[in-house]
């Protein structure tokens, strides 16, 4: 009996809790209803946020304040990449002009859509799973939502960053090719790699990309490196333009056939070592400025024509005597010899310099000496010139080569310091044993012989200076 009413109770709580729980189950979406129509109508369900920003409950508007559109915006517009090159060339680009742009909106959107547009059952249910009543009490977590939380991210125009890269790329590589060495003054200028490397496109297109989005997460500009392509065709371009600017130094010579000095020459060169090091050390796109050296003459024209028979290095004058047939053959010896220069280790012939004395070359006959005896002789009287010129050099370091002394006194000079020719027979030589050419200058002025030689004494360089040979008083 006990049994039966024990199990009679048993099925009336049954149906009870059969009937109890769907009335329930009703009265809640019933009143879900009610509290989505009164409160949520036109808000966000609750458990819902855009980057951990709690939008639960708040209008489509609200939403949009509480993300702030305005700073994500912004912060896509501020970034920025500025890509560095060896050169010093730079390609700055901000996310305004990449067109880097957020899906903040999209995303408010779609948390305001979250729970709508599913037809009246499904939008009811997905309200009621999305209750804090719901989340709140464990043996209802079977049919709670998840939380969601949206995230918002960024994309750019590729297109137009491509285009932007290209363009910089190709004016890049162009005016690489065209950095070829140049002499600007003293300097070559060379840029490593040109007309040998190029930037690639695709690269500068890489690090843009990378560097927008690294300036967007840290909230401030990046600055970048583009390194190109290591080069090995710089020595080549290197020798090429050493060759084209390589002078060898010169120094200013005396041109005796034109009686003027030469033009110096500066040479010109580059420390060749030391330039290969500097391109070897530099990196490609680098320029690098190779000093260009000059090496002066040991003498300088300037130098030369200052110096040149600066100094008198032997005088004599004397008086010409006789007729004037001899004075006659006088004036054409002197003037064989006036002007006559001897270049340093020359030697100088009397009789190589002067001719052979002939009526054709207007020479007379006049008294000379010959076996002890005067005689009349074409081109008599001339070794008063010969010997005038000995006398002037006779009490110097010039080396005498060749001298003879007159078989009888003479009336023009003392003994000993005569010196008589002969064509084909007897000379007078001397050899400039200086450094710098020695002139003889021979004036006949009414019946007076002056000889004079100049050269230049005391000096042998520009930088340097030693006495060479007597000092005239």
């Amino acid at each position: 009996m006990r049994d039966a009413k024990r199990r009679r109770r048993t099925r009336i709580k049954t149906a009870i809790l059969a009937v109890t729980i769907p009335i329930c189950l009703a009265a809640l979406a019933l009143c879900g209803l009610c509290a989505y129509v009164v409160h949520y109508n036109d808000r966000i369900l609750p458990n819902i946020s855009i980057e951990g920003i709690d939008l639960s409950r708040l209008t489509h508007l609200e939403a949009m304040q509480a993300v702030n559109l305005h700073e994500y915006e912004s912060r896509g517009n501020n970034a920025e990449v500025t890509i560095a090159f060896p050169n010093g060339a730079q390609l700055s680009i901000t996310g305004e002009q990449a067109g880097l742009c957020d899906d903040a909106q999209l995303m408010v959107d779609q948390a305001f859509a979250s729970g709508r547009g599913g037809g009246y059952i499904e939008d009811t249910l997905t309200f009621l799973r999305h209750l804090e009543i719901v989340q709140r009490y464990d043996f209802l977590s079977a049919i709670a939502a998840e939380p969601q939380d949206y995230e918002i991210s960024y994309e750019l125009d590729k297109e137009y960053l491509r285009s932007c890269v290209d363009m910089f790329t190709d004016r890049y590589n162009s005016e690489l090719e065209e950095s070829g060495p140049q002499l600007d003054g003293d300097r070559i200028v060379i840029v490593k790699g040109a007309g040998s490397v190029r930037a690639s496109g695709g690269d500068i297109y890489d690090l843009a990309y990378s560097g927008l989005f690294e300036s967007l997460d840290g909230g401030r500009p990046v600055e970048m490196a583009y390194a190109l392509p290591e080069s090995s065709a710089d020595e080549d371009a290197l020798l090429a333009i050493r060759q084209s600017i390589l002078v060898d130094p010169h120094s200013a010579e005396y041109d005796k056939e034109t009686s003027s000095v030469s033009e110096s020459v500066v040479g010109v060169d580059i420390d060749l070592d030391w330039a290969i090091s500097l391109l070897d050390e530099a990196e490609s796109g680098v320029t690098v400025l190779i000093d260009v050296e000059y090496t002066q003459p040991e003498v300088t024209q300037e130098f030369l024509e200052s110096i040149l028979f600066r100094d008198l290095i032997g005088e004599c004058t004397t008086e010409i005597p006789g007729t004037q047939n001899r004075l006659n053959n006088i004036i054409l010896a002197s003037g064989a010899v006036d002007g006559y220069v001897v270049e340093p280790g020359e030697e100088f012939s009397f009789n190589g310099v002067v001719g052979r004395r002939t009526p054709d070359r207007g020479y007379m006959l006049a008294p000379a000496f010959a076996n002890g005896q005067t005689v009349q002789a074409i081109g008599g009287g001339i070794c008063q010139v010969s010997s005038t010129i000995y006398s002037a050099i006779k009490d110097t370091d010039i080396h005498v080569t060749e001298r003879y002394a007159h078989g009888m006194p003479v009336a023009y000079i003392p003994r000993g310091r005569d010196a008589t020719v002969s064509w084909g027979t007897l000379d007078f030589k001397f050899i400039n044993n200086t450094d710098y050419p020695i002139r003889i200058d021979a004036c006949v002025d009414g019946r007076t012989l002056t000889v004079q030689l100049y050269g230049t004494l005391g000096v042998i360089a520009e930088d340097e200076a030693f006495v060479l040979g007597a000092q005239s008083d």
